[in-house]
């Protein structure tokens, strides 16, 4: 991710979208390319004992792909298995209340709550892993498409909804934010991924189903649509160049080497002066 990952200073878009980003039908990502082939798990022709056991272990490295996302068995330890898919965010087309794009996470890693609690507390209580394989991720996803409340949200909800600042978990289940492959991001402005104990994060605006606007309140927009603050931009202006990534931008940030000079001396003399008053009345 080099420099492009970013630092825990660098939370939103910038203007430029990179090449090879998610297109309208998500990221470039195939849970095929990351199921092992046969051969990858040991399977091979023969008719010797270790064969059989071999294409044993590789069945229920299958299942548990399919089924549980990790290894159920001592079977299938070591072979690999783990939670396919990608996470990424989503440009909603919409726009905050305070200006900025408004995202919406698509957590496409497998969760493990496809079937709700009392099924993980059962499998648990048995010694078994969470559902967290593929069919259990389909049903997720079918569960995020049929849930009618983001809609309802873009249709009767406010134009222009109140957004948090987030950051989400981002990129494929080793952590990748790229296709090997295909070369193409799993996100969109790379640049703006950052590392949080070795997890590939981004910050994103998204709703917040919590806050409601006081009734007749205007919005009051501060930040611009790649997500910065209006302030941080050349004259204030969106369209202007950004001159600065941080929240709390100040405009001393932008001072030129002899005002800078001049703020210095001010403090140091007033820092003399409170000295002197301190040991004047000691």
């Amino acid at each position: 991710m080099a420099a492009a990952a970013g630092t825990a200073g660098t939370f939103l878009p910038v203007v430029a979208v990179p090449d090879k980003t998610p297109g309208i039908f998500g990221p470039d990502y195939s849970f095929a390319d990351n199921v092992k082939l046969p051969g990858q798990v040991g399977v091979r022709k023969g008719d010797d004992m270790s064969s059989v056991i071999d294409a044993l272990k590789a069945t229920t490295y299958y299942i548990d792909t399919i089924g549980f996302g990790e290894s159920s068995s001592g079977l299938s330890q070591g072979l690999g298995v783990k939670p396919l898919g990608v996470n990424t965010w989503i440009q909603t087309g919409l726009e905050c209340s305070n200006g900025a794009t408004m995202w919406m996470y698509n957590q496409g890693i497998p969760t493990g709550r496809a079937l709700g609690k009392r099924v993980s507390d059962g499998l648990a209580s048995a010694g078994l892993p969470g559902l967290r394989g593929l069919a259990p991720g389909i049903v997720e996803d079918a569960q995020t498409a049929l849930d009618p409340r983001p809609i309802m949200g873009a249709v009767f909800g406010p134009a222009n909804p109140i957004c948090r600042l987030v950051a989400r978990q981002v990129g494929d289940q080793d952590g990748r934010i790229q296709n090997p492959d295909t070369k193409a991001y799993f996100v969109e402005n790379r640049e703006t991924v950052y590392m949080e104990n070795g997890v590939p994060m981004q910050r994103r605006w998204e709703q917040d189903d919590m806050a409601v606007a006081a009734e007749g309140t205007k919005p009051v927009k501060t930040h611009c649509p790649d997500g910065y603050l209006i302030k941080n931009h050349t004259d204030g202006k969106c369209d202007g160049k950004l001159l600065s990534t941080k929240e709390a931008f100040s405009s001393s940030e932008n001072l030129d080497k002899e005002t800078r000079l001049l703020v210095l001396t001010i403090v140091a003399g007033a820092g003399i002066l409170v000295l002197i008053a301190a040991l004047r009345f000691r």
